[in-house]
Formats: structure tokens, sequence, C-alpha cells
């Protein structure tokens, strides 16, 4: 679990750099922003990400000069992972997969308030979220409601997509393996983090995380960020699972 202490710390930078505004957030407010994380991971140095979000599209990247990239492309619903190394472009469309897991899962979460010293970020108070599934704790978030709404709706989509292709292949992982938290978190119940606010906190219980260092409203992207690579080659998952894709990209 990350340390109280580093969640504090990061509060206040945000608190310093996001400066004093108490407005109301406007949710029809066109989308332009880029947010800066530090991801942590067991046994692996933090290391920093980049996330830019406009109405159209959502990209996940290491940051500035990043050839290898995701990109959600909003208005069509299309998760594209683009591989430099192998020069590959691998596409993911929605779709709806229905399918029961294979044991019950009795959901919970737990608002365990405002964190003690926690600033206010433009005007709203972070807060503390526990996730359960089967009695177990899963995941904790501290979110901030209100905070860049659109953002959040593009990580909702976002982790629906890939929840309905989980459940393609989900029969395929052996039944001494399923848990409930990782069953819950990535496939039947995915995105429950969401619900409740922009995360600017958040932790599984292996340790893996994320933490929000800046965010940048009003951000102008370079519009060719969001394009991509026509010299790649070009295929979707089902064309790799069916066998339709061999050997490298180049």
């Amino acid at each position: 679990m990350l340390q109280y202490k580093a969640v504090i710390m990061s509060l206040v930078a945000l608190t310093l750099l996001g400066g004093c505004d108490t407005s109301e957030p406007d949710p029809g407010k066109q989308t332009s922003v880029k947010i800066d994380f530090m991801e942590h991971e067991q046994y692996v140095k933090p290391y920093p990400t980049r996330l830019i979000v406009t109405n159209k599209f959502m990209r996940f990247d290491d940051g500035e000069g990043s050839t290898s990239f995701i990109l959600f492309n909003r208005d069509t619903d299309t998760i594209y992972s683009v591989n430099d190394d192998d020069r590959t472009v691998m596409s993911l469309k929605s779709q709806e997969v229905e399918l029961d897991p294979p044991m019950e899962l009795e959901l919970e979460e737990r608002n365990l308030g405002t964190l003690d010293d926690a600033p206010q970020i433009q005007g709203m108070t972070p807060m503390h979220y526990q996730f359960f599934a089967n009695g177990e704790v899963c995941y904790d978030v501290v979110a901030v409601k209100g905070l860049m709404p659109d953002v959040v709706n593009a990580m909702q989509a976002f982790k629906a997509i890939l929840a309905n292709d989980s459940k393609v292949t989900f029969n395929n992982i052996p039944a001494d393996l399923h848990d409930a938290c990782n069953m819950s978190m990535s496939t039947f119940a995915a995105g429950r983090h969401l619900k409740h606010g922009f995360p600017i906190q958040e932790w599984s219980v292996d340790g893996d995380g994320r933490t929000l260092v800046d965010y940048t409203e009003d951000y102008e992207p370079d519009p060719a960020l969001f394009e991509l690579p026509e010299d790649y080659r070009h295929f979707s998952v089902q064309d790799m699972r069916t066998g339709k894709v061999t050997g490298g990209g180049h």
C-alpha cells in the first residue's frame, strides 16, 4: 500500500500547482487536458507516464517523445496499441460480451472519509474509498468528485472495452487461478473505482498503483499525437487470436 504521507504530499503539490480556483466545474466544457502520473509496480522503480485527453481521443504514453503509445478513439470506441519496436498497430474494437462470473461476487465499497490534513483541489475535497470482493480488499482510491468529469467518462469507456475483451478469453483461465478481486476489477466490475470522481491516487493490494503528479487544462496538443503510423503493420486483436498474424511487424 502506498504510504499515507506520500498521498498527503501529492495533494499539497497539486493544490500549489492548481492554484485556488474554487469555481464549479463545467460539465459541458470542451476537454483538452494533459495529465502526468507516477506509476508504481512491485520490484520496479516508480516511473512517469502521461495521459492526454480531448473530446475525440485519449492517449497513454511515457511522456514527451514517446513513439510507442495507446490511443483510444472516443468516436469509434476503438483502442489502438502502437508498438514502435515491432512497427505494429493492434486494434481493439468495442463489443458487447455476455458472460457470468464462475462464482458469486459479493462487491462492497467503503467510504473512509477525507484524509487528515488533505487540502482541497479546485475547491473539492478528496475522499478515500476502499473496494472489496468476497470480503477481501481489492483496491484503494483517493478520488475528487467533479474534477475533470469528461476525463473520467473517457477512462470508464476505455475500461469497459478492455473488460468486454477480457470476457472473450476468460474461460481459458484455469479454475484454480480464479480470484474474486482480479475478476471484479478487470472483467465483471471494471471501472467501479471511477464512480466517485477522478482518481488522484490509487493502489491495489499487490502494491501496483498510480499517483497524480500534475495536470494542465486547456492544453493544446500536437494533432500528430493522435495519428496512427500508416507504414506500420495494422491488425486487430481478433486477427491475432485466430492466427492471421504471424512473424514481426517489419
